[in-house]
């Protein structure tokens, strides 16, 4: 059995198993008690993630009579929507590649369809002036060899023939970025990536 170094426990001694996202965040709403008993209502939905949330808002603004109720294990923020970190990505396929590998004939449309979701997410938030932190930021992917290079070469070409803005940056483009000096190039994706505070949607 592996042996965990010192050095490492010392610092992870006060470590506590909290979601960033809902560390006594004086915004956050406060939870529902726990649903005991039977209900009734027009639509329920299981899971306050991204997409239980959106489909909840898109339901109500196509009927505001309808009787929405989202049922969720926790608190919003505490499952796969939050434990990613906040990020919220335009792929509908994780990631382009293994999009296009399995679905290159629709790939097209796809992409232009996780474009246009990204966009409407945006759009809702300003909209209903939700305080979540949205933020528009990208992505940067990097290479530490140049054979990792060349793939992003070939992937930024295709990506951009599907309409993607993506980037791909020298060694001096990536370090003006960030100062590592493994990095010998990147892809920036412009537009794809954005990041958000999943307990304040």
């Amino acid at each position: 059995m592996a042996t965990i170094d010192p050095f490492v426990l010392r610092h992870l001694a006060d470590l506590q198993p909290t979601l960033y996202w809902l560390d006594a965040d004086p915004l956050e709403p406060e939870s529902h008690s726990a649903l005991i008993g039977d209900i009734t209502t027009d639509l329920c939905i299981v899971g306050a993630g991204y997409t239980g949330l959106w489909t909840a808002l898109l339901a109500k603004e196509r009927n505001p009579e309808r009787e929405v109720i989202i049922i969720e294990q926790r608190e919003t923020g505490a499952g796969a929507s939050g434990r990613n970190g906040g990020f919220c990505n335009s792929s509908l396929t994780h990631g382009f590649i293994n999009g296009y590998a399995r679905y290159k004939d629709e790939m097209q449309i796809i992409e232009r369809l996780g474009r246009e979701n990204h966009d409407a997410i945006e759009e809702t938030i300003v909209k209903y002036g939700i305080d979540c932190d949205w933020e528009r930021t990208g992505e940067l992917r990097v290479a530490v060899a140049p054979w990792q290079l060349e793939g992003m070469k070939e992937e930024a070409a295709l990506r951009n023939s599907y309409g993607d803005n993506v980037e791909l940056l020298s060694k001096e483009e990536v370090q003006a970025r960030v100062k590592s000096p493994i990095y010998v190039g990147a892809l920036f994706d412009h537009d794809g990536t954005a990041l958000v505070d999943p307990a304040r949607l």
